[in-house]
């Protein structure tokens, strides 16, 4: 029943803890100064431009899946995305060799997980949790903890917009789940549910089906006997979803110059998904991970002051 929670909060810490721990590469034996001359967005406007080049580049998503019925456009945008994220991955890993052949092979491994994901079409989970930490690590080493909790909150806002008023978020996943992109990590299984949750539509088109699934499917067999309806059942969390918690738990370095404050960050972005998990469980419809990741994020630096006093 817990299946799907489990891989996707895998999924979700491996990006959060491999993120932390590519960012203590970057941050170590920095001074405070640094860290601050360092960061781009320095300011909540910053966040502000960040919020309106997400709803444009979304506008241009739509609006590409409404008049462009092929797929290369997308491609080519997936591409980009997985290869300057990941480029910034395994510059991270590798620059500290040598610079110019850090440069290099960062250039080359980045091309090539754009060519092995679109040769190999079930890495694309692999490729989102890359470049969630490549997006991750750039925003959380831009923005200070103060910048960054406050553009999560604006997009936050943002995606619940998104999804329950406008509901073009829920265009965009779709695009993303229809074109296998790799915006997005998902896990895909079959579940039963009783025959008295379907919609009248639903069940129509499931006593359609039924013959055909009892003649060619023997192991639902024994489900449909018992009164249940094998369902798709397919959970997805934007790659969006997994690098804000990210950026927050990597921005929170430079508050005490330790990774303690970044751990309580993940902690409670955990918890917040594992509530959208439970929400999503009992309600059976689309919902925007940011606001409740962002609720947990707050309690875990709420826990992390309290127990600093």
């Amino acid at each position: 029943e817990y299946r799907q929670l489990t891989f996707i909060l895998t999924m979700f810490l491996i990006v959060q803890f491999s993120g932390i721990l590519l960012a203590s590469i970057d941050l170590r034996g920095v001074t405070t100064q640094q860290i601050a001359s360092a960061q781009i967005a320095t300011t909540p406007i910053s966040a502000l431009f960040l919020i309106a080049y997400i709803v444009i580049l979304s506008a241009v998503m739509i609006f590409l899946f409404r008049v462009y019925k092929g797929n290369a456009i997308f491609k080519i945008i997936e591409g980009a995305v997985i290869f300057i994220a990941s480029f910034f991955v395994f510059f991270t890993l590798l620059g500290n060799l040598n610079l110019n052949f850090g440069l290099v092979a960062a250039v080359i491994l980045a091309i090539a997980l754009v060519i092995a994901k679109n040769r190999y079409q079930k890495l694309k989970n692999l490729t989102a949790m890359i470049a969630s930490v490549g997006v991750g690590l750039v925003l959380g080493l831009s923005f200070s903890f103060l910048d960054a909790l406050i553009f999560m909150a604006i997009l936050a806002a943002y995606d619940f917009i998104a999804v329950f008023v406008t509901k073009h978020m829920l265009t965009l996943a779709n695009v993303a789940i229809e074109n296998n992109l790799a915006l997005l990590i998902d896990v895909k299984e079959v579940e039963a549910v009783p025959e008295s949750y379907l919609s009248k539509g639903e069940r129509t088109a499931f006593e359609k089906e039924k013959a055909s699934i009892e003649k060619n499917a023997r192991p639902l067999r024994g489900v449909i006997e018992k009164g249940m309806v094998p369902m798709a059942a397919n959970v997805s969390l934007g790659t969006g979803d997994l690098a804000m918690p990210l950026m927050v738990a990597i921005s929170a370095f430079g508050v005490s110059m330790n990774f303690t404050l970044s751990i309580f960050v993940t902690l409670g972005a955990a918890l917040g998904l594992i509530l959208t998990m439970f929400i999503l469980r009992r309600f059976k419809r689309a919902l925007p991970a940011i606001p409740p990741l962002l609720f947990g994020v707050l309690i875990g630096v709420g826990v992390y002051y309290l127990l600093a006093l």
